[in-house]
């Protein structure tokens, strides 16, 4: 009988130590003690008021302080949220359902001297809750996700908020760029052209880590409220031998492929480019029918986006940079645009910044991410 109740207690005893370093185990591998919040907040750009005031107020946006203040103000968000969740992503409108002018935005407090960042407020709600969880409505990018945890939140204003696109569309009838917050759009794997992204290519770190973003960003972090993910935060799931640059190599080539490719097709017609809108990005200022010879363009040395259009830097044989928009190049002044919204250039454009807008250089999505670039590459073949 004796023997039977030591071997009881030695199994009791070792179902406690099991489980006890298993915690122990679990605490030095998964979530990381977070600091103070509010001093960690402070070092994030969610606290940058000279971005609150140059993105969302009207002395600075005029009325479309109610497409920017949805995400770049504490006041515009509050105000924006309700509209959201009741199936509206559009921009913020006044209660009666009518387009906000300049007065009703300067009453939120969009207004250079009251504007705040995003703030706690922002995102909680007086319970300290996130004001978003788990699935979100449609989301301004056109698309909702759905059981990706506290992450829910992040996607609202983290996508690129310029409606769906129609992936085998041959003409998208725009120029318009990614907003530079393409998150939402790759971690979900949706908004890509010549890839059919109406499947489901959602990355299981959207689906399969509880919080989506927050987890890696804030849970598995060192840097808490930063936001900043630390370098070694692939190892806490794939093990200590993983590191972000095994995807981040393969994937950096990839865009300075897709790259090349566009550069390629623009200086094989640099020749018909006769005039642009030139944009300067000291003064953010515009020289409208500016001339340029685009014999001289020596090389494309970026592809950017200028408030919200595909644009290009060149640079010309004498070193002198010139920004043009891509819907603002012509052969002549009141001549025909160099480059037709159906050009293929433009959609791979948008494919470009998309994973260059993303900021993980695939790590939120590696197959989407290399799938969006060699569709890419092929459509430029």
């Amino acid at each position: 009988m004796r023997k039977r109740s030591y071997m009881k207690l030695f199994a009791v005893c070792g179902v406690i130590l099991f489980f006890a370093v298993a915690l122990m185990l679990g605490r030095s591998s998964a979530a990381v003690p977070q600091g103070n919040p509010a001093s960690e907040w402070a070092r994030s750009k969610h606290a940058n008021r000279e971005t609150a005031i140059a993105e969302a107020t009207v002395e600075r946006r005029g009325t479309t302080a109610a497409h920017c203040g949805r995400c770049h103000s504490e006041q515009g968000f509050l105000a924006w949220l309700p509209q959201l969740l009741a199936g509206d992503p559009g921009l913020i409108k006044k209660p009666d359902g009518s387009a906000a002018d300049v007065e009703y935005l300067s009453r939120l407090g969009l207004t250079v001297d009251r504007v705040q960042p995003i703030t706690c407020r922002t995102c909680h709600g007086e319970d300290f809750e996130p004001r978003i969880r788990d699935n979100t409505p449609i989301l301004p990018a056109g698309f909702d996700a759905w059981a990706v945890g506290e992450g829910a939140l992040c996607m609202t204003c983290h996508n690129t908020r310029n409606g769906r696109i129609q992936w085998d569309t041959a003409d998208p009838g725009r120029y318009t760029a990614p907003h530079e917050s393409a998150q939402a759009d790759v971690i979900m794997g949706k908004n890509s052209f010549f890839l059919n992204d109406t499947v489901d290519r959602a990355s299981a770190h959207a689906l399969f880590t509880s919080d989506s973003c927050v987890t890696c960003h804030l849970v598995l972090g060192k840097n808490g409220h930063t936001f900043e993910p630390s370098e070694t935060v692939c190892a806490n799931c794939h093990g200590p031998s993983m590191t972000i640059q095994f995807v981040q190599k393969p994937i950096e080539a990839l865009l300075d492929q897709v790259k090349a490719a566009i550069e390629r097709r623009i200086l094989a017609v640099r020749d018909r480019i006769g005039v642009v809108r030139k944009w300067d990005p000291a003064t953010d200022q515009y020289t409208d029918n500016f001339p340029l010879d685009g014999r001289q363009i020596a090389k494309v040395a970026e592809i950017l986006s200028v408030h919200g259009q595909i644009a290009f830097r060149f640079t010309l044989a004498d070193g002198q940079e010139v920004y043009a928009r891509a819907g603002e190049i012509w052969d002549k002044p009141d001549g025909q645009r160099v480059f037709a919204t159906s050009d293929p250039i433009i959609r791979a454009c948008w494919n470009y910044l998309l994973i260059e807008h993303d900021g993980s250089l695939g790590v939120h999505n590696p197959s989407f991410a290399r799938d969006v670039l060699t569709a890419t590459l092929n459509a430029l073949r």
